[in-house]
């Protein structure tokens, strides 16, 4: 499947880069590192078997989370298998607080 990743979600994904390289030196897994690899498994896995639990419908479309363990950031994607398409839709702190609108 292609992997789409909507502007709000590259924003987040680089504002977190950003903090995570300014502030976790000494990690050995990095968000970056946990991202890239996050997206490869969306772009090998079928929407018959998803990766990560169901969180909500959100305008007929299932979304579904996916936690990155190291980085406690939490992954929001849903599909359009008529495109044959993952969307990532949210990169969102695992301790934020509630997850803005999609």
């Amino acid at each position: 499947m292609r992997v789409q990743v909507t502007p709000r979600a590259q924003q987040r994904a680089r504002t977190v880069q950003q903090w995570w390289r300014a502030n976790q030196l000494s990690a050995v897994t990095t968000f970056a590192d946990e991202y890239e690899a996050i997206l490869g498994r969306l772009a090998a896995m079928s929407p018959r078997s998803p990766i990560g639990v169901r969180y909500r419908n959100v305008r007929g479309h299932d979304v579904w989370r996916v936690r990155l363990k190291a980085s406690q950031q939490n992954v929001f994607y849903s599909f359009d298998e008529a495109a044959d398409l993952v969307v990532v839709r949210m990169i969102w702190g695992a301790k934020r607080g509630p997850v803005p609108g999609f």
